[in-house]
């Protein structure tokens, strides 16, 4: 079996203290393979926030891949928005922005879907899904995922908007291969085939870290991988302050 742990939307600058520890020993404890953060590592993008979420993801017993969220981007100041979206995120977490990660079971593709022209919704372009076919090309019999921070599809209820390119994206990314789509943005938790694309699985973690729950409390899945197949879970926070309560989301085989 190969583990992966999916967290999102930490939010360093907006966080609940006492979550810090109890998520970092849970994780530990639970000894994933690699660990992805799906964007929305910090509140404001500031720098002292980028290292928090630095200095967090040194402690991840696993190789860690992260992307950008649309709060990794400068709000308020505008022109280094415009001019310099990334400098802050590439100081502290690292230079590439879609990075790619592989193991004897998987091949994890990063997508940054933030756009900080438009700065909630996200966009996911026709370079990027080439990306993602370049970065399968030679997966073979690996599970093959691809993590971005904004979803391709709406969970029922929800009012955001949908970002832009998501269509085209649910086309083709079963023709490139993928098998798993990782996401956060909305701070709720779910994992089930795509509406639009029922032979990829949608799989949304809640927010980590943050005090800004929503319909659930804090939250991360686990991704248990064996030949041919994925189970996926969601670990909640407690009413005491720990990650303990493991939730069934999804089984099922990979397309």
């Amino acid at each position: 079996m190969t583990r992966l742990i999916h967290l999102s939307d930490l939010h360093f600058g907006a966080t609940t203290p006492a979550l810090l520890d109890p998520l970092c020993e849970m994780v530990a404890e639970l000894a994933p393979d690699m660990v992805v953060v799906s964007g929305d590592l910090t509140q404001r993008a500031r720098p002292a926030q980028f290292a928090q979420a630095a200095a967090f993801m040194a402690r991840l017993p696993a190789p860690v891949l992260a992307i950008p969220g649309n709060h990794d981007v400068p709000l308020w100041n505008l022109a280094e928005r415009f001019l310099a979206p990334w400098r802050r995120y590439r100081r502290h977490i690292g230079p590439d922005l879609e990075p790619v990660l592989r193991n004897e079971a998987m091949v994890v593709v990063g997508v940054n879907t933030a756009n900080p022209f438009a700065w909630k919704q996200g966009r996911i372009t026709d370079a990027q899904l080439d990306h993602v076919a370049r970065a399968f090309a030679d997966a073979g019999p690996r599970a093959r995922v691809v993590a971005m921070h904004h979803p391709l599809e709406h969970l029922p209820g929800e009012t955001q908007w949908i970002m832009q390119g998501a269509a085209e994206a649910l086309r083709r990314l079963p023709e490139v291969g993928a098998q798993i789509v990782l996401s956060g943005h909305i701070h709720v938790s779910h994992a089930g085939p795509f509406t639009a694309a029922p032979g990829l699985l949608f799989v949304q973690a809640g927010t980590g870290l943050s005090s800004r729950t929503r319909t659930e409390r804090n939250a991360f899945n686990v991704l248990d991988f064996t030949p041919g197949r994925v189970a996926v879970h969601t670990v909640l926070a407690d009413e005491g302050g720990g990650f303990r309560q493991l939730e069934a989301r999804h089984s099922a085989p990979l397309i």
